[in-house]
């Protein structure tokens, strides 16, 4: 038996309306099949959308994730240019030139009583040898040519230093020296740098688009 939701007499557990007052006893759903059936499926497809669009995302993810990593393995494994890397005795090359710095020295002053000029910091002086191995004439130019430290920091040569000590000794100036086919030519480039400077390099280039060479001077 069960209690009439209206009257609340007993009736029998399986009466759809009450027989005292004519009311019925079932529930919404039970009242509306067809809209419960409706609901039901909306329902259902509104789920499966949720799952569907969760996994896609998650796919999605899993992928560009996936894509991410396989970029940087490759960016990480790819080919880089490679600059030669010398010291300070060795020839390397850069396309048609070899380059090959004989020697190094230090100093705060180049120059006479005339054509004295003192360093901001110290002079670099480079003794430069420059092979031309290929079949075109080459033009040299000491613009052409930078010292880098472990700072990072770039130095062009010195103007002044150069001036003073072609003034003073002569030689070879790389401005706008030519070099023969398989014909090679030595001369001096001076550079100011901090005192400080460590790790210092020669970074020379045998072509406007190369990768360069890097010679360490020692110091």
């Amino acid at each position: 038996m069960k209690m009439c939701k209206s009257c609340r007499k007993e009736i029998d557990d399986k009466a759809t309306k009450c027989p005292n007052c004519q009311t019925d006893q079932r529930n919404w759903f039970m009242k509306h099949k067809i809209m419960t059936g409706i609901l039901a499926v909306t329902v259902f497809f509104i789920l499966v959308g949720v799952a569907g669009g969760s996994k896609s995302s998650s796919s999605s993810t899993s992928s560009n994730s996936t894509s991410g990593n396989t970029a940087a393995a490759v960016g990480s494994t790819s080919d880089q240019p490679q600059v030669k890397q010398a010291k300070v005795g060795d020839t390397t090359t850069d396309d048609d030139l070899g380059f090959t710095v004989q020697s190094v020295s230090t100093a705060s002053t180049i120059g006479n009583s005339f054509t004295s000029k003192t360093a901001q910091g110290i002079f670099y002086v480079l003794t430069v040898k420059i092979q031309n191995n290929g079949k075109d004439t080459k033009t040299i130019n000491a613009s052409d040519f930078h010292v880098v430290d472990s700072q990072g920091r770039k130095f062009d040569y010195s103007t002044d230093g150069q001036l003073a000590m072609e003034e003073t000794n002569g030689g070879t100036s790389f401005f706008l020296q030519q070099v023969q086919p398989s014909l090679s030519v030595t001369g001096k480039i001076v550079f100011d740098v901090p005192k400080d400077a460590t790790g210092l390099k020669l970074l020379a280039q045998g072509g406007l688009f190369t990768d360069g060479v890097q010679i360490d001077l020692g110091k």
